[in-house]
């Protein structure tokens, strides 16, 4: 759904994008539900019937809007060249946070799609680019002999997602320390099994993260 279909011609693909843009951005105006397809062809430049000629209904049309920005931003993070596994990890909290933080009506818009069940591709965007540095790391010989890398991923997965979906419904754009509390927990996890560099450097981001909530 969120790939662009084939056999589009440039305008057709050029009209699909604006058409998506629109829906971000009304999305974020009006939250998730508040989108209405009469709205969303205005605010695009469309016949309403080219909306529904294009994506059926307005669930799909929404959903490939959001898809689309998700699989960019997540694509975005796993081209960037990291040395170390354990710095990529970190990176990809980072890079999250700085996005949340710099579209946070958008996020919080998406908080009713984010807590539904309909959210296997959502989460299996952002699952794949975290098992990427946890690859890393293992590729890198810095985890004990008995971790399983797949119950790893879907342990910091798991602290995270929680973490980012409060933060979305907070409006203060200074003090964020749901991002501090994600780094502490997952930096006392990886450290816990793993050894050298990435052992290190756990210990290390954990220290500064329990000092910085205690401050």
């Amino acid at each position: 759904m969120s790939a662009t279909p084939k056999g589009l011609t440039k305008r057709q693909v050029r009209r699909r994008e604006d058409i998506l843009a629109a829906a971000r951005k009304l999305i974020a105006e009006r939250g998730y539900d508040g989108v209405n397809m009469r709205d969303l062809a205005k605010a695009s430049g469309v016949a309403p019937k080219t909306l529904y000629h294009q994506f059926e209904n307005k669930e799909k049309l929404l959903r490939a809007a959001v898809e689309e920005r998700f699989r960019y931003l997540y694509q975005l993070i796993d081209d960037e060249e990291v040395e170390r596994g354990i710095d990529r990890l970190y990176f990809i909290l980072d890079s999250v946070a700085e996005s949340t933080k710099q579209n946070l009506a958008y996020a919080q818009a998406l908080t009713p799609l984010l807590t539904e069940s309909l959210t296997d591709t959502f989460s299996s965007i952002r699952v794949a680019t975290y098992r990427k540095a946890l690859d890393q790391i293992a590729e890198e010989g810095e985890f004990v002999d008995w971790i399983d890398i797949e119950t790893l991923t879907s342990l910091i997965y798991r602290q995270v997602n929680p973490i980012y979906l409060s933060a979305s419904r907070n409006s203060d754009r200074k003090e964020q320390p749901w991002i501090k509390h994600a780094k502490l927990d997952i930096s006392l996890i990886i450290a816990s099994v793993t050894t050298g560099y990435t052992h290190d450097k756990a210990i290390q981001v954990a220290q500064e993260m329990q000092g910085s909530l205690k401050g």
